[in-house]
């Protein structure tokens, strides 16, 4: 098992909505899901935001999501704006978080090859289109179930348009209901 980098403990995160100063300190004692996106105009990381409220809203016993976004915190605050007002964000401009995990920038078939052009079409029949890139725009994204510095599983993205299936991740059981909320367990 692996653990999350001494920087999450450390290192101070700047953000919306962050319970504390560090990471560590702002995750619960129970399973959060670290999503780390691309720059604001990604179809993809728009695509991911929308699922994952969607999941979140329905299945009170999906983990607590801890978005990382790869810019200012104006960027961050404009981005999730209208779009997931209650979400936690951190914002890392400078993707030291990014590259704490090993998330690396992109190459060109990780950009354009074949299958981001699947997942394009995927994200375009949700009604999710492309924007304006923003800063970053060759971030590799990634996805990291965690409880608390523990990493219990990892989505490291093969392309941008490598999108993780939210509703069938190891170890979490979705639970439809306000009867099941985010601490109770099924026995």
């Amino acid at each position: 098992m692996e653990f999350l980098p001494e920087s999450f403990k450390t290192r101070e995160a700047v953000g919306i909505h962050l319970r504390s100063k560090t990471i560590l300190s702002c995750l619960p004692h129970r399973l959060s899901l670290l999503v780390f996106l691309r720059h604001s105009g990604c179809i993809f990381s728009r695509e991911a935001i929308h699922d994952l409220k969607e999941i979140s809203e329905i299945c009170l016993s999906f983990p607590p999501v801890l978005f990382f976004f790869p810019g200012k915190l104006k960027d961050a605050e404009e981005f999730f704006a209208g779009v997931w007002e209650d979400a936690s964000v951190v914002a890392d401009a400078k993707t030291e978080f990014y590259s704490d995990l090993g998330l690396e920038t992109a190459n060109l078939v990780q950009l354009a090859g074949p299958e981001v052009l699947i997942g394009t079409a995927r994200a375009t029949l949700k009604g999710h289109f492309y924007g304006i890139p923003g800063s970053n725009p060759l971030q590799m994204p990634g996805v990291f179930l965690v409880v608390r510095d523990r990493i219990v599983w990892e989505h490291r993205y093969r392309h941008i348009g490598d999108h993780p299936d939210w509703k069938n991740i190891p170890g979490v059981t979705l639970l439809p209901g306000a009867e099941f909320g985010p601490d109770v367990m099924p026995a």
